[in-house]
Order: C-alpha cells, then sequence, then structure tokens
C-alpha cells in the first residue's frame, strides 16, 4: 500500500477497442499523481493496475480458487504437508495470508489513487464515467473478498498518502457492506454494457448486477443474516437475466476449454481473470491447470501437480448422466510424453476415486505457444451465467410467500445443461428436472447440491458453505468417509479434522496486528 505501479496497456486504444487481455506489460517507477492522470492514456494505464491485482497468485493466479476454498468437494494432495493454510492449520504469520491481504489492500490503494485523480484528466467525459465505475467497482469487489475471508476489516476510501497511515480501526460490518453495495450500485450506471467488449476481462453491467447479486445473498446469510437482503439479491440476477443477451452454453464443458482456448463467450461467462503470452514470451499466467488439474508429467498435454484430489462424497453427489462429474472430476489419466494418450479409469477402488483430481480445466486445451510446467495461461471464471440463474432461484425461494415458477426453471435449466439436454435433438428434455413441487426447504437442499456440481472448484463452495451456517458440520461431516480411502489417501481429511468455528473467517494477519495497533484478533486466534 505504499506505492501503486503503473503500467503500460498494450493493443488498447479507444474504450471499446478489442484486447486480448485487460493487463500490462512491463511496470514503471512510481509516478507522483501530480505527474500523472494527464489525459485518457495514462489514466487508462492506471485503471489496468487496478485490475492486474486480480492475477497475482495471492488471488485467483492461485490462493482464492485452491488454498483459500478447501471444502467438501476436494482436499490438498500434498500428503508432505501437515501445516497449510489449506489445512486450516496454519498460524497468524503465515505468508499466504498475508500475500492475500497485501493484493487486496494493494488493489484498494491504485482504485482510491485513481478515483482521487480522474478528474485531472483531459478526456472526454463519458470515458472517464466508465473508467471511474470500473474503478469504483473494483474496489468495492476487493472489500468483498476481504470482509468475505476476514470479517471486519479497515475501509480505506483515500490513497495512502503516508507510510505512518498505518493505525485504522476496522469498520464494522454493516459499515464494510453499506460502502460495498453503495460503490458497486453506482458504478452499475457507469460502466459499459457486456456486449461493449469481445472478451470477458472487463467489467461490464452484467457482471456488477450478477456481483451485486452475490453481495446482497451473503448480506441475507451469515453473518449478517438481514433477510431483507434477498429481494436486492433476486432484483440484481433478475436484471442480468431480463437483459436478455445471457445464455447457457449448450455443451458444459466447452464454457472450460474456451477458458484454456481464449475463446470468450460472454452470454455465458461473464466476467473472467485473464492470463495470456503474448509473442511467446512470459506474461502474466497463473496456476489454472498447473496447480490443479489432470495430474501429470507429460509435458507434451501440459505438466499438472494435481494437487487437488476430489473426495468420494464430491463423486457420489453426481447422478448417473450428469455430464458434469467426468468433467470436474477426471474419469481418465494420461500416458507419458510424447504421448497423448487418456487411459480410462475401471473399477471402483478407494484409490480410483481418491486419486481423482479437480480436473475443470485440463492443460490439453490450452492455446499457447509454450507451455510452462508451474503456469498457465488459462482464464479463471468470476461469474457465469449459470450462476446467476441459481441466485435468483435461491433470493427468490428464501422470499416470503410461494416461490415464482421461473425459480424452478432457472436450476432446471442449469440441469438441462448438465444432462446434456440444451443441445440440438436432444429428447425427454424435462427428464433431469427436479422434482415438481419441492417445499422451500427441499429446495434449498437441492439447490445447495447444484450449486457444487455445477460451480465446485470455482472458489465458491467454503464461502457458500459459511453464508449458509453449515460450513463446519459440513466438513466435520467429511470424517464419516475416511474409512472409505485407503491408508495412502486417509491424509485427505486433516481438513476436516482441524476444522473449527474460528475458520469461519481467516486471521488477521500478523503483520497488520503488529503494524496496525487499532486492529482487532478474529475470535479464537
Amino acid at each position: 500500500m505504499k506505492k501503486i505501479i503503473l503500467y503500460s496497456l498494450l493493443g488498447i486504444s479507444t474504450l471499446l477497442g478489442a484486447c486480448d487481455k485487460f493487463l500490462n506489460e512491463n511496470p514503471t517507477d512510481f509516478v507522483a499523481p501530480a505527474n500523472y492522470y494527464r489525459n485518457e492514456k495514462e489514466v487508462l494505464s492506471a485503471l489496468s493496475g487496478v485490475y492486474d491485482v486480480l492475477g497475482k497468485s495471492a488471488m485467483y493466479g492461485r490462493y482464492l480458487f485452491f488454498e483459500m476454498d478447501m471444502s467438501d468437494e476436494g482436499f490438498f494432495a500434498l500428503s508432505s504437508n501437515t501445516q497449510d493454510i489449506a489445512l486450516y492449520n496454519y498460524d497468524i504469520g503465515d505468508t499466504k495470508l498475508l500475500n492475500t491481504w497485501t493484493a487486496l489492500y494493494e488493489g484498494i490503494n491504485r482504485a482510491n489513487m485513481l478515483l482521487e485523480n480522474i478528474d485531472k484528466a483531459d478526456m472526454p467525459n463519458a470515458t472517464r464515467e466508465v473508467y471511474r465505475g470500473e474503478a469504483l467497482f473494483l474496489r468495492a469487489y476487493y472489500y468483498f473478498v476481504l470482509t468475505s475471508n476476514w470479517g471486519r476489516v479497515p475501509l480505506r476510501l483515500q490513497a495512502t498518502k503516508s507510510p505512518s497511515e498505518v493505525d485504522m480501526k476496522p469498520g464494522t460490518l454493516t459499515e464494510i457492506y453499506t460502502q460495498i453495495v453503495s460503490d458497486m450500485e453506482l458504478a452499475a450506471d457507469k460502466v459499459a454494457d457486456v456486449t461493449s467488449y469481445p472478451h470477458a476481462g472487463r467489467v461490464s453491467k452484467s457482471a456488477v448486477w450478477g456481483v451485486l447479486a452475490r453481495v446482497n445473498l451473503k448480506m441475507a446469510g451469515a453473518p449478517l443474516r438481514d433477510k431483507s437482503r434477498y429481494t436486492h439479491a433476486k432484483k440484481w440476477a433478475g436484471k442480468v437475466i431480463d437483459l436478455g443477451y445471457h445464455r447457457l452454453n449448450t455443451d458444459y464443458t466447452q464454457v472450460f476449454k474456451n477458458h484454456a482456448q481464449k475463446a470468450y463467450d460472454t452470454r455465458e461467462s461473464i466476467w473472467e481473470v485473464e492470463f495470456a503470452y503474448i509473442s511467446g514470451a512470459q506474461y502474466e499466467e497463473g496456476s489454472v491447470g498447473s496447480i490443479n488439474g489432470i495430474g501429470t508429467s507429460n509435458t507434451v498435454i501440459g505438466y499438472s501437480y494435481g494437487a487437488q484430489k476430489i473426495m468420494k462424497s464430491y463423486y457420489d453427489l453426481f447422478k448417473t448422466g450428469d455430464e458434469r462429474r467426468d468433467w470436474n472430476i477426471n474419469d481418465y489419466y494420461y500416458e507419458a510424453a510424447p504421448s497423448t494418450n487418456r487411459i480410462l479409469y475401471t473399477g471402483s477402488s478407494a484409490t480410483i476415486y481418491y486419486n481423482r483430481c479437480a480436473a475443470k480445466w485440463r492443460r490439453e486445451y490450452e492455446k499457447t505457444g509454450v507451455k510452462s510446467t508451474n503456469t498457465t495461461v488459462i482464464n479463471f471464471p468470476l461469474l457465469r451465467y449459470a450462476d446467476v440463474l441459481l441466485m435468483y432461484a435461491e433470493a427468490d425461494n428464501m422470499l416470503p410467500g410461494n416461490r415464482s415458477s421461473e425459480s424452478d426453471e432457472y436450476v432446471n435449466q442449469v440441469r438441462r445443461r448438465a444432462y446434456g439436454k440444451l443441445r440440438a435433438g436432444a429428447v425427454n428434455v424435462n427428464e433431469a428436472d427436479l422434482p415438481a413441487g419441492l417445499d422451500e426447504i427441499d429446495f434449498q437442499i437441492a439447490l445447495q447440491s447444484e450449486r457444487s456440481m455445477e460451480l465446485g472448484f470455482e472458489g465458491q463452495r467454503r464461502l457458500d458453505l459459511i453464508r449458509w451456517g453449515i460450513f463446519v458440520p459440513t466438513m466435520k461431516g467429511l470424517i464419516a468417509y475416511k474409512s472409505s480411502a485407503n491408508a495412502s489417501y486417509q491424509y485427505g481429511f486433516r481438513t476436516a479434522e482441524n476444522i473449527t468455528e474460528r475458520d469461519t473467517l481467516y486471521a488477521i494477519p500478523r503483520d497488520e496486528m503488529v503494524v496496525n495497533k487499532l486492529m482487532k484478533q478474529n475470535a479464537g486466534w
């Protein structure tokens, strides 16, 4: 938070100009605000620095979908590790904990600096307002990630002017969420329509509306439990749906192949963190498909650690015919290089179940001239249309009165795609639908499972379980499955065995506690 790094943006000269990646190439030295923000080019460069935080390893380059989203879907497949944030066994000096906290506040500080200086620039006012909206939304989004993971945090709404500006008491949850909602709602009126861009790397109205639905669902759940927010969640999800532009890709697997192939389908994948090479040189890569993915040392396919294995209970969640199961969870592995042959798993032993990986992103589909061992250019989704449909249904179901027929239809659309019923020529289209007439409780239970099957390993499951108030019992329930794993995989249940109530929030990093004398540590630490 002591400085802002400004980057030059490649290939973008106008607001609606096409770009493969809304990131930047080379960092420059610190530029004082008095000498910057003079024109549109410099403002856009600064804005790209606000976006840049999303792709850091401490963010969606790795931690937020891997170590910091360990849930009932999978486990940390490094058997030699006994202490890690992914095992819910760490101390407040954990470097991953600090790195994510620092990255989020870095993004906030960059946004604050841009917002404080954007009016100085000589540029068209309409364009200025679009950029202002993006910066407002990103600041709010970074605060949403912070409070979702840490609870009460300092609410810094001005750029840091001096290294001595360190003491700041945490805001109340009401203060923090009020600011998040205010910023996002203001941004919704300013940012461009989703059809303005040929890619999913920039914030659009659809992205803001969809994330506002997510924010309001969180506010309706733990810890605020403000039930009035379900109305707002339904409203914002409804705006995405009513736009009439978005629709589900007919093939579930293609959604994730697109992330690897840079094939943008903004009707389904509304907002993504983008990773890329430029001209064969390393640009900015993430770990999508290399830390998770189908584990292999086959460098022709693309090396993957396969470091997130799946729980048998997650495998068992899927019913026969659900095509998501064998995509989220691989049903094959690879021969050694130079072969690219696949070998199907057979049988049903415990080893076969627990040896499978979180396989949603597969490097065999990655389109790039060079495949690194540790990193990939596969994009990561922050918001998909399927999530919007499920959020609408959940919010509507939780409101007083009878659930609308649209909510059942929206869940069934997601299910039909899962069973191949949206493809041309599909027959018995309704056979995958939920049973008719489910009451509020049974519908919610079905929807909770549906979110896991549809959105598994996308950084949402742990946060969903927490807002539903069932995180700890759900995780503890995994222990009953331990006997289903052979001895070599029973280490995978360490996460469930370590869980306590304190793990609904992460510890405030030691560095923050040492420097900020007004900060309060979370309960249990």
